[in-house]
């Protein structure tokens, strides 16, 4: 036990150290041939594997039972949006598009208190329950589609996005899924020590206004950071760095960010955690102009990346097998591939990177983890080999 406890302070003061000296040029992420060969056939494998399941169809034609769901069907489409661009294969961009065609079918239109016309997406679309976890990420996801629409379809998917960003901020004026549980009057939260952070929607047959570090992350974060891009309209970027200094003032001492949700705080799902708290926290580094905010971002952000490295497996991954919490648990592979592309040319990271993508061209690895497989894993893995080859590309606006 002391053992592992010195050894994970070594690479504390390790890192540390690293983060403080001045920038320099970085080695390339895939500095070898081979492995960039070998990367861009495993991610045209996940791509393949996305369009032979349908995923435009908006139900998957797999085995696994959990076939139809907005977020993991966009998280797949947005891998397809990068297998395009690297590999440059047309049928990755139309599969994509057909997904996201159905997305904006799939929303559903109410009224807001004020009047506002408002959409949203349940989970297991249409039917499912409204929460703005799953949304944030599929709507984060078409944003990413939009350049590359033109005409009535590009119009369809900007009226969509305006809908959902009405319905974050304005509410709704009754329960859209007419259940009883009442209407809101948006899921920002505007005072108080939570200011900043987004509620989640519904939760178990009750309204749920508390904050939700999912939907904070997705929704807040990365959704409205690419809406303000997209319209030029910086009251969105205003809800964007709000959002993450709501998430820097939830994470623990250590660095890692706590599962909060409906006033309850779970901890089964560290990963999970940081995975989509990674979107939220790079979509806004990226797209806002406003560098004090961006520095206090990173500033804050080192103790988490210490974290990370710190908790990675032997062989390269986080958390337990197959479990839930894994299955989402490769979003910190984009994080640290933002750091290190964006931040900080930093060693221990980039050792950390590395091991973590060569675990996945082992075959045998990337079988038990359960790509090819299981739907929400593969989709996840999939945007962390997209942006392992060309960092940022999951992440593209314009």
């Amino acid at each position: 036990m002391s053992q592992r406890k010195n050894h994970a302070s070594c690479l504390i003061i390790v890192f540390l150290v690293i983060s403080v000296l001045p920038a320099a040029a970085s080695e390339p992420i895939v500095a070898d041939g081979t492995d960039r060969q070998q990367l861009e056939s495993y991610l045209d494998s996940l791509c393949t594997w996305a369009v032979n399941a349908q995923v435009g169809s908006g139900e998957l034609k797999i085995a696994e039972k959990r076939r139809t769901s907005i977020f993991i069907n966009s998280n797949l489409a947005r891998t397809l949006l990068a297998g395009y661009e690297i590999l440059h294969n047309d049928s990755y961009l139309r599969e994509a598009l057909t997904w996201f065609d159905k997305l904006v079918e799939l929303q559903q239109i109410t009224e807001a208190t004020g009047g506002q016309k408002v959409g949203w997406w349940g989970d297991f679309s249409p039917d499912g329950n409204i929460y703005l976890g799953d949304a944030g990420t599929s709507a984060t996801a078409l944003a990413g589609i939009v350049r590359f629409t033109e005409g009535e379809r590009r119009q369809k998917y900007l009226n969509a996005l305006e809908l959902y960003a009405n319905f974050v901020e304005f509410g709704t004026k009754d329960d859209p899924q007419n259940q009883g549980r009442g209407g809101s009057d948006g899921w920002i939260i505007r005072q108080g020590n939570d200011a900043g952070a987004i509620g989640c929607g519904y939760y178990k047959g009750s309204l749920s206004l508390a904050p939700y570090i999912i939907s904070t992350s997705v929704t807040g974060a990365a959704f409205f950071s690419c809406y303000s891009v997209l319209t030029g309209n910086e009251r969105y970027m205003a809800f964007a760095e709000n959002a993450v200094d709501w998430l820097l003032k939830a994470a623990k001492p250590d660095g890692e960010f706590p599962y909060l949700l409906h006033e309850f705080e779970l901890d089964e799902w560290p990963f999970d955690t940081m995975s989509y708290v990674a979107d939220g926290i790079i979509g806004a580094h990226k797209r806002s102009p406003n560098e004090e905010f961006k520095n206090r971002l990173v500033r804050r952000m080192n103790k988490s990346m210490q974290w990370l490295v710190n908790q990675q497996n032997s062989h390269g991954t986080w958390g337990k097998l197959r479990s839930e919490d894994q299955q989402r648990s490769q979003g910190i592979l984009n994080l640290l591939v933002w750091y290190y592309s964006d931040v900080s040319p930093n060693k221990t990271v980039l050792a950390s990177i590395r091991r973590n993508y060569a675990y996945f061209l082992d075959k045998e690895n990337s079988s038990a983890f359960g790509v090819l497989e299981l739907p929400i894993t593969t989709g996840f893995v999939g945007l962390g080999i997209a942006e392992v080859l060309e960092p940022g590309i999951t992440y593209k606006l314009k």
